[in-house]
Formats: C-alpha cells, structure tokens, sequence
C-alpha cells in the first residue's frame, strides 16, 4: 500500500486543494481521508491501479476523484492532460 507523502507547507483551511474544500461526496472524502490523502493533488503521480490498492476505494471512487482533479486543473488554467 502506498502512503501519499505528507508535505510539510501548511494549508489554509479554504485552500481549494483540500479535499474538503473540493465537490467530492461526503462518503468518497471519508474513504480517501482513511486512507491517509488531504490533497486532490496527492493523486497525480498515482495510477488507478494504485488507487485500487487503497483498502476501500472502488473504480468508482476513482471516476469520481479523476473528474475532480480534472475539474480542478481546468479551473486553474493548467492543462488536463499531463
């Protein structure tokens, strides 16, 4: 199982990167937060297998967190498609 690296910048409360702050639901946030994430940007050096691997998380929690961060980084002007 891989443990997403906790960095050590601390983030404000409405910083729009925490899961909290992102239109997740409820249950998929739980999920990921269990399994040891607080970023929509601790996903993207992990491939789908590797989310997979998490106890707990499905292919549609995946779907869900993949849309996310794709919303996310089109909100932000990066390009969608690394």
């Amino acid at each position: 199982m891989s443990i997403p690296l906790i960095s050590p910048v601390f983030l404000p409360e409405d910083h729009p990167d925490l899961l909290e702050n992102t239109d997740l639901p409820a249950k998929v946030i739980r999920k990921l937060r269990n399994a040891c994430f607080t970023r929509l940007s601790d996903f993207d050096n992990l491939s789908d297998i590797d989310l997979l691997r998490e106890p707990g998380i499905g292919l549609r929690d995946v779907r869900i967190v993949r849309d996310a961060r794709a919303r996310q980084k089109l909100s932000n002007g990066d390009n969608p498609i690394d």
